[in-house]
């Protein structure tokens, strides 16, 4: 039976179809240079396809990413990581939420804004809709336990990859901490106060990115 890999705060049977942002409007954003809205509530492997797609035609080496999210499939979230940090110029804008796999891609970029009122959260990854790191430990379900061991593993070494752009060394701690989520649950709201607290750089979001969310989440409801 095939095991479902998630960085995202909800089940995600709760969440396909019910996206804001379909492949197809991502499309269009090509005409908004260098703009890439990921305005949905699961990232799926299709929507990463459509920013890998928009991002190999963006004519500048240069991209702004809006996240609004509750996270998603970690294949798809990773890809689109991996793709923002081969720019040489990158900004993650967050105005309301990115949850899990959401925070993940918004760390990989090299600068991160945040509405005012505007969370990020935990990444570890989860297997069922149970956290891999509490897996690793069952003993009866080997099997299960050693693939969210290597999850486990994975990711932490791809956050600690992911901050140590932003932070020296001696500083990792506390941030790995925060974003592995060791103290708190995983969908747990973290805002730009406790970011700013372990080191990160955060600016405040302009107005006009949370006007861009709501106009993609209108023309869902």
């Amino acid at each position: 039976m095939r095991r479902t890999l998630m960085l995202t705060g909800l089940a995600a049977g709760a969440l396909v179809g019910a996206g804001y942002l379909s492949r197809r409007n991502l499309a269009r954003t090509q005409r908004l240079t260098g703009i890439i809205p990921i305005v949905t509530p699961f990232i799926d492997i299709e929507m990463a396809e459509g920013v890998l797609a928009v991002m190999e035609h963006l004519p500048d080496d240069r991209v702004t990413i809006v996240l609004h999210t509750l996270g998603g499939c970690v294949t798809a979230c990773v890809l689109i990581a991996n793709a923002l940090r081969q720019f040489r110029d990158s900004t993650a804008v967050v105005p309301y939420m990115a949850i899990s796999g959401g925070t993940l891609i918004a760390l990989s970029a090299m600068r991160l804004e945040m509405g005012g009122r505007a969370s990020l959260s935990a990444v570890d990854p989860q297997i069922m809709g149970q956290r891999v790191k509490h897996l690793a430990e069952v003993k009866d379900k080997p099997s299960i336990a050693a693939l969210a061991h290597e999850y486990d593993v994975s990711m932490r070494k791809y956050v600690r990859g992911a901050l140590r752009k932003h932070l020296p060394e001696e500083r990792l701690g506390p941030a790995m901490d925060l974003f592995i989520g060791e103290h708190a649950p995983h969908e747990w709201p973290i805002q730009r106060p406790e970011v700013e607290a372990v080191g990160l750089a955060v600016t405040p979001a302009a107005s006009k990115w949370a006007a861009l969310v709501d106009r993609y989440r209108g023309r869902a409801w």
